[in-house]
């Protein structure tokens, strides 16, 4: 892992990554359905302690220790009957072997696209199969790839800065991030780096941080080939957490069983 990799820096992850509008209490209303859950790819625990809070025992999984940590410090301020729901453990999804099984299975807001190789994608899925129960459920959220935005990235302008996000921090100014982008359609992925800029109240720049975040995208059918090789069989693909049909360029929300 690169050290100006997005995820040693849990603090500015958090600032501005807000998943997608409805994730937390979709997730939240599944696992408390479902009652014990397992989360992939768990990272500051933005959906691990809601789907605690909601009644379900949540064990959560993280490759990066520093965003692990940073889970658990959210999770020490929670009230006991929220902490006793959660197990927080360091591991890979490409490899875990946990002894038991699980009715719902979840990775959110686009971690499985972390996963560039076929053989790392179907390594994950293949142990989320062996980790479900026989009428258990895996969802993953992904994001649709929109061809008008991938095409403009490979225009003569494709890598130019855009506003990422803002944060208003009070008296002690605010911050924000501009992102560019360089894309790899031979690959299906892209490197974004991400620059954060602290301003005080009277707009001096105080310190500024660079951070590089890979993703791979999928399109449907190759993801519907990637289950059926992993023995697991689709239940359903939505295009959001309203239950809204599957649309080019929005979500791809997918729910499989063991086939």
């Amino acid at each position: 892992m690169a050290e100006n990799d997005l995820y040693t820096a849990p603090d500015l992850y958090d600032l501005l990554s807000d998943g997608v509008p409805g994730d937390v209490a979709w997730f939240s209303s599944q696992a408390k359905a479902a009652k014990s859950v397992l989360e992939l790819a768990a990272g500051t625990g933005r959906v691990t302690i809601p789907m605690a809070r909601a009644g379900a025992k949540v064990t959560a999984i993280e490759l990066r220790e520093r965003m692990l940590d940073a889970a658990a410090e959210k999770l020490a301020r929670e009230k006991p009957e929220v902490r006793k729901r959660v197990e927080l453990l360091v591991g890979d999804m490409r490899g875990f072997e946990l002894k038991k099984q699980f009715p719902l299975i979840v990775i959110p807001f686009r971690a499985f696209q972390h996963l560039h190789a076929v053989a790392d994608q179907r390594a994950c899925l293949e142990c989320c199969r062996e980790h479900l129960t026989r009428q258990g459920r895996l969802v993953i959220d992904l994001f649709d790839p929109n061809l008008r935005i991938l095409g403009a990235n490979l225009d003569v302008n494709g890598r130019a800065a855009r506003l990422f996000g803002e944060k208003p921090l009070g008296k002690d100014g605010r911050i924000v991030a501009m992102s560019s982008r360089v894309s790899c359609p031979e690959e299906q992925r892209f490197e974004e780096t991400i620059v954060y800029e602290k301003f005080d109240a009277q707009g001096n720049s105080q310190w500024r941080r660079a951070h590089k975040i890979q993703l791979r995208y999928f399109f449907r059918y190759e993801m519907e080939h990637l289950f059926e090789l992993s023995g697991l069989e689709v239940v359903k693909l939505e295009g959001g957490f309203k239950g809204q049909p599957f649309q080019h360029g929005g979500e791809q929300l997918w729910t499989v069983k063991r086939a």
